[in-house]
């Protein structure tokens, strides 16, 4: 699995929702570090981003496309929380911004749930997520140095 900034995998999934914009799903809640876990899938394959916010509509962070085919377990635990409406700005260096807005779920239960299911190999991913996220944020300046 390869990490990627946030606006790299936004650009991923916005090529998948242009060939079939029918389905997608928006799970988000927050790790034991306080960032942010989003998970988006399409039922063809599921995304992962760990995120903070730089401003109220724009995240920063690191992703990657974590399985192809999730099963039906994993549709049903997107389905679980309280509805987000979501309105964010992904800057693209070579092209206009992306703009995703519409509802999610948010449920930091349930994002947890999906991450011991998705396989054992998730530790690794989380904390190769979160160590690149704290790499990131530290040179945007946005340090969380109170833990």
């Amino acid at each position: 699995m390869q990490i990627k900034s946030v606006e790299e995998i936004i650009a991923e999934i916005k090529v998948s929702y242009d060939q079939n914009p029918l389905g997608w799903k928006m799970l988000r809640g927050r790790d034991r570090a306080g960032h942010y876990d989003t998970y988006i899938t399409n039922r063809r394959s599921l995304w992962q981003m760990k995120t903070e916010f730089k401003n109220p509509y724009q995240p920063i962070g690191v992703g990657t496309r974590i399985m192809e085919k999730p099963d039906e377990e994993l549709d049903f635990l997107m389905e679980k929380g309280n509805a987000l409406p979501f309105s964010e700005i992904y800057p693209q260096r070579k092209s206009h911004p992306i703009f995703a807005l519409g509802i999610g779920r948010y449920s930091p239960k349930a994002t947890n749930e999906l991450k011991g299911i998705i396989s054992s190999k998730q530790e690794d991913l989380e904390r190769n997520l979160s160590e690149n996220l704290d790499k990131f944020l530290h040179r945007e300046g946005i340090c969380k140095d109170y833990r």
